[in-house]
């Protein structure tokens, strides 16, 4: 089985450095571009099944590749940046996850373990599993299929996909 697991396309707010969290942000034209360029390269694997998050950004990711039915699913949405959401990045927030009601990095791991836990073992007959998702959910899948490896360093740009072979 390999799983490929793709990041929604650019948005405003990546361009303008805030925090986008769970805020319903749609693509910019540059995004569009991006997943119709990946779009073109997914679209000659068949996958048996796509994953996606409940967000317009994902879900419009999603529907460009033609080839699956698409299942939504809230456990692979971004982690909750609280009151930050909408702003600037603000270098303390890690340090600040209750003053700014940020879900903290152990519950968004075991949401997004749980959901990797169950496709696993629900689809072990499939071939090919695609995940579109945001950078955060695709820190912490990284982690879980790479138990080394550290979860900040880990980046996958905006209409950008990896993946791993189980």
């Amino acid at each position: 089985m390999k799983i490929y697991v793709l990041r929604h396309g650019q948005t405003n707010y990546n361009i303008e450095g805030k925090f986008q969290g769970q805020i319903d942000i749609k693509m910019n034209k540059k995004g569009e571009e991006q997943t119709d360029k990946v779009a073109t390269e997914l679209n000659k694997i068949h996958f048996d099944v796509i994953f996606c998050s409940p967000l317009s950004r994902t879900q419009n990711t999603a529907q460009k590749i033609k080839n699956s039915k698409i299942k939504i699913d809230e456990r692979i949405i971004e982690r909750s940046f609280g009151s930050l959401e909408g702003k600037k990045g603000i270098s303390d927030f890690e340090e600040n996850i209750e003053k700014y009601n940020i879900e903290p990095i152990e519950k968004l791991t075991l949401r997004v373990n749980n959901f990797l836990d169950e496709v696993l073992e629900k689809n072990k007959n499939m071939k090919n599993i695609l995940i579109v998702t945001h950078e955060g959910i695709a820190q912490v899948i990284n982690l879980y299929f790479n138990k080394n490896s550290n979860l900040k360093e880990f980046r996958l740009g905006t209409g950008e996909y990896t993946s791993y072979e189980i």
